[in-house]
């Protein structure tokens, strides 16, 4: 029997799969979307955690092969060029993070929880395995490079002062 990743809310466990078939703005997610019919199998091998606010959920630098999908609350994601530290943005429920640490072994940015977070922790391998990779990993490269757009165009503005 395969455990279910569960998580502690008001003190009940609540399905994971469960929470976000019921939630429209997780369920019609960009990950959920990409991994189409295996989400479920997906998610269920992943693990559910949670946050209190500015809790730092991976630095930048560290090592990484995992990305995490938030279910609730906000992260705020920050990274480093040169001298400068820039705020690329928050993540909110539906959103993933922590997506270039598979193909770089290495987090491209800072993730710390904005409030309390709830989120599902899921293995690098376990999206490998999936047959949807190959369309998750051209999705998953286009969002990094959307955020390493967004932290050169920020590090330029902030350089012309």
């Amino acid at each position: 029997m395969s455990e279910k990743p569960v998580l502690k809310v008001d003190l009940q466990r609540a399905d994971v799969t469960e929470r976000v078939s019921r939630d429209s703005s997780l369920f019609r997610s960009p990950l959920v979307d990409t991994l189409g019919s295996e989400w479920r199998e997906v998610f269920k091998r992943g693990h559910a955690k949670r946050a209190a606010a500015r809790v730092v959920l991976f630095q930048q630098g560290d090592e990484g092969d995992s990305l995490l999908f938030v279910l609730s609350g906000a992260v705020r994601l920050f990274a480093r060029k040169a001298s400068d530290t820039v705020e690329l943005g928050v993540a909110h429920p539906g959103d993933v993070i922590g997506e270039a640490a598979g193909a770089e072994g290495r987090r491209a940015m800072s993730a710390v929880a904005n409030e309390l977070v709830e989120f599902v922790e899921l293995p690098r391998a376990v999206l490998q395995e999936a047959g949807a990779a190959e369309a998750l990993e051209r999705w998953l490269s286009a969002l990094h490079s959307e955020r390493l757009k967004a932290l050169d165009e920020m590090t330029d503005f902030l350089n012309r002062w």
